[in-house]
């Protein structure tokens, strides 16, 4: 199967989004609090069950903050064509290097967004994609960590990138080798 780019303006994310919502709901599964992976999952987890509580978390690894503004800066004036070979080679890389697990004091820092007084008894973890599935995995086991028995924790994502991350969200829009180009993306 070969890899498609799909953009997403503005209205095609918002439809994106509340179709990734309907998913969940005709599941079965009804949140009581929206939990989403800072940056890229705030922008879907703000377009999903807005009666609901939300949260953010984020998961701290060695900073790539400058790394990001010097390539934003160049991939965002090279031509459609290149930026399209760009995602494909990204996700072929990803697709071949398996992540680990993180053990001992290798372990990413995770912000745990609600304390155990708030009673949510049903968290869904929001992300805009799965690639490796590090910070997906590792969010889900540090929530699960410190939730009372009986909590129940979903995940959900616009898309997912490779055949064989980490942990599989339990909500997905595309899984066919679609990589999505978000509104926010630096070659949007």
């Amino acid at each position: 199967m070969s890899w498609k780019i799909l953009t997403l303006d503005n209205d095609a994310f918002t439809d994106a989004c509340r179709l990734l919502e309907a998913k969940v709901v005709e599941s079965g599964f009804y949140p009581d609090m929206v939990v989403s992976i800072r940056s890229g999952g705030m922008f879907v987890g703000n377009k999903m069950f807005t009666d609901i509580r939300h949260r953010s978390t984020l998961l701290q690894r060695p900073s790539t903050a400058g790394k990001k503004r010097f390539v934003a800066a160049i991939v965002r004036n090279l031509p459609r064509f290149v930026q399209n070979s760009l995602r494909i080679v990204e996700a072929r890389v990803l697709g071949r290097k398996k992540a680990r697990r993180i053990s001992g004091g290798d372990r990413p820092k995770i912000h745990i967004p609600f304390g155990p007084s708030e009673r949510a008894r049903k968290i869904l973890v929001v992300d805009d994609a799965v690639d490796s599935g590090y910070t997906l995995s590792h969010v889900l086991e540090a929530f699960k960590a410190v939730l009372p028995a009986g909590a129940e924790v979903r995940s959900a994502v616009i898309t997912v990138t490779t055949d064989d991350p980490l942990v599989m969200p339990d909500f997905y829009l595309y899984n066919d080798k679609t990589l999505v180009r978000f509104p926010w993306a630096m070659d949007a």
